[in-house]
């Protein structure tokens, strides 16, 4: 279900909205989205990228769980953001939610790394659900 992701775009775009993130509908992909709070006003600010996930596949719908990684990049922001708030940093740093689409089979992520979707973020994150606990995660990319 590449790029048809109409349904999941519109609820994660209005639930962010919801929760004072500014969001950018149709970013780079007719179904990505970028939603930000705070602003990186200092040269040391950060501007922290979470991403969304929210693809489902045919016959099967959401098979390795980007239903769980779209909701858990969601509060993930939202929490970050209300840390922000509370030590008062929002107007220092800025979280950036990206929807990233099509991740089953279409890559996505590639299309929007070539539309320099994430540039400008100092670094990005995101979650994925497995059957098993990881006490010592790897890492895909560090610079």
């Amino acid at each position: 279900l590449a790029f048809e992701e109409h349904f999941a775009h519109q609820l994660l775009t209005d639930f962010l909205t919801k929760h004072d993130f500014t969001v950018e509908r149709a970013y780079k992909l007719d179904t990505a989205f970028r939603a930000f709070y705070g602003k990186k006003h200092q040269p040391n600010g950060l501007e922290i990228g979470i991403l969304c996930e929210y693809d489902a596949l045919p016959e099967i719908g959401h098979a390795c769980g980007h239903n769980l990684i779209a909701e858990a990049g969601c509060a993930a922001a939202i929490g970050l953001k209300a840390a922000l708030d509370t030590s008062n940093l929002s107007t220092d740093h800025q979280v950036t939610v990206i929807g990233t689409p099509a991740e089953e089979g279409a890559g996505g992520k590639i299309q929007l790394i070539q539309a320099a979707a994430f540039d400008g973020l100092d670094l990005v994150m995101m979650v994925h659900p497995s059957s098993f606990d990881f006490p010592a995660p790897s890492y895909l990319a560090i610079d």
